[in-house]
């Protein structure tokens, strides 16, 4: 009986260690800032009437802390919830601390800050026509202006993701595929375009630091690590999928194939269609990767970090072919193939109407 008791006495003192272990991990996880190096600026509304316990489930969703049931127990015993509505500029660099300092100042977003979203996978010419105005230029004068050799080599002599491959004769756009597509909030005023430019590649650099072992390990350039990331980003917007999709355009490349990629043929043709038609894919462009081997001669977008890191550490396949499930004839995902006769017999038993008509047909066959 006493061995029992003792036996007893020992595992729960286990299990009281293994808890206090535990709850040491989640408070030195939650008191530390959910990733230093990230200074992304993320937009936060606090709507009036909202609990602290909501604020935490929604700054965890936000990726911004990692525990909130543990910031609900430090938000208690710091008495951190006198907060106050409104709009915060919050980053994953920032402590719990110092996020509910700024609830209970109240130092919310100015109202005369300007915020620009560039999505992932649009091009340069989209990000000249929303942010041209923080200039007073038009957008083709900002694109002119982003074409400037002199200007540009002062950027490649600060960055070090800008090369002297993004000068090469027959690059659109030097530019193209080196802002990072996030929401970006500018103060009103006048900006330089260096001071607009300065700022925008500042977040991309931010983001593509922590990876920069990675890029001096790649058997790609800088360059073309951007430029077929820009193409996996437009090849499918499941970031699941995207490592995947690289190792895909890498087979193609060691097998001494084209990557046949439509989005690259939209690029040198300027276009948005939904279909590309085989007359298109015969356009004589350095961008056309159906008639430039490997990859092409820049960034056709601007990729996504995710896209990044799946040229960087593609999953290791034998898959030649894939096509994406637009229209939601099957599943919605990418489906990948060996063999061309894989690919087509799938494509036309599923797919082929509705890429044909532009939008889902399949439920009415």
């Amino acid at each position: 009986m006493g061995k029992a008791v003792r036996v007893f006495t020992w595992g729960v003192c286990i299990v009281l260690l293994v808890a206090v272990l535990y709850g040491g991990y989640l408070y030195q996880a939650t008191v530390k800032p959910f990733n230093s190096q990230d200074n992304t600026v993320i937009n936060y509304t606090i709507e009036p009437g909202t609990t602290t316990k909501k604020v935490n489930r929604q700054l965890a969703a936000f990726g911004l802390i990692k525990h909130p049931k543990m910031a609900d127990l430090l938000v208690r015993l710091h008495d951190w919830s006198h907060i106050q509505a409104g709009e915060y500029e919050l980053t994953p660099s920032m402590t719990l601390e110092q996020m509910y300092q700024k609830f209970e100042k109240g130092l919310v977003v100015e109202p005369d800050s300007v915020k620009v979203t560039i999505p992932e996978g649009y091009d340069l010419e989209y990000v000249a026509a929303n942010v041209s105005p923080l200039v007073s230029l038009t957008a083709e004068d900002l694109l002119t202006e982003w074409k400037n050799s002199e200007y540009i080599n002062q950027l490649i002599n600060d960055y070090w993701f800008l090369t002297e491959d993004i000068l090469k004769d027959g690059i659109k756009y030097p530019l193209e595929g080196y802002i990072y597509p996030i929401t970006y909030s500018f103060s009103k005023g006048a900006y330089t375009v260096d001071e607009l430019t300065r700022q925008m590649l500042d977040v991309t650099q931010k983001k593509l630091d922590p990876i920069r072992e990675l890029f001096e390990t790649s058997p790609l350039s800088i360059h073309e690590v951007m430029s077929l990331a820009s193409v996996v980003e437009g090849e499918t917007q499941n970031t699941e999928e995207m490592p995947m999709v690289a190792g895909v355009f890498f087979n193609r490349i060691n097998s001494g194939m084209y990557l046949q990629s439509d989005m690259t043929v939209l690029y040198a043709l300027d276009e948005h269609a939904v279909r590309v038609t085989e007359a298109m894919t015969r356009v004589q462009s350095p961008y056309n990767t159906y008639v430039t081997p490997g990859a092409p001669i820049g960034p056709v977008s601007n990729p996504s970090i995710d896209a990044v890191k799946a040229v960087l550490q593609p999953v290791s396949h034998s898959y030649l072919f894939f096509i994406a499930d637009m229209f939601g004839c099957v599943d919605g995902k990418t489906h990948f193939f060996e063999t061309y006769e894989e690919h087509m017999n799938f494509y036309r038993a599923y797919l082929l109407p509705s890429y044909e008509a532009g939008t889902n047909v399949c439920r009415q066959q």
